[in-house]
């Protein structure tokens, strides 16, 4: 796709496609609200246990681990974990649910171009959740185990991929912008 497409194209023919594909709207738009319930559930929920010499248990949540991080005075890494971990998702969902529920136009375009070229940031949140359970593992004095808050927040982070990369090529194929 070009980017004159829309300067292409008669501004007449740019119509809201909430109108014109209602099913796609309404599926991507519960698809979005039960990612982001699970998004945030995540983000309290426990991910894992650290036991440490059978004496000393450590459960730990992304919002915690931020804390933790704050606390020690790592705020670069505090950032890079909030911003590509928190902000980015919920971000992106919110621009995937503006364009479903907005008129289609040069702004729904930009946003679907941003969508598009950022979405291989967001693999950086698994890698993030990787790291440290990898990280973890290598200490031979500690046992950890893996709760479901983990497992919540790898569904909410792949969601978000699916239903990104899925808007994407409805919209392009449809022509919907």
């Amino acid at each position: 796709m070009s980017d004159d497409y829309l300067s292409e194209r008669p501004q007449a023919q740019i119509t809201n496609f909430s109108k014109r594909f209602p099913i796609a709207r309404w599926i991507i738009n519960l698809t979005s609200l039960f990612t982001l319930v699970l998004f945030i559930s995540s983000l309290f929920a426990p991910l894992f246990t650290l036991d440490k010499f059978y004496f000393f248990s450590n459960t730990i949540s992304l919002v915690s681990a931020l804390f933790s991080l704050l606390e020690e005075g790592n705020v670069l890494l505090f950032l890079i974990i909030f911003i590509f971990s928190l902000l980015f998702p919920l971000f992106k969902l919110g621009i995937i649910l503006y364009i479903w529920n907005s008129q289609a136009g040069t702004t729904v375009q930009l946003l679907l171009k941003w969508i598009h070229h950022l979405g291989k940031w967001s693999m950086l949140d698994v890698f993030v959740v990787a790291l440290m359970v990898v990280s973890i593992k290598f200490d031979s004095i500690a046992e950890m185990q893996i709760h479901y808050g983990l497992y919540l927040f790898f569904t909410a982070v792949l969601l978000t991929m699916l239903i990104s990369a899925v808007s994407t090529r409805f919209l392009e194929k449809h022509h919907a912008f």
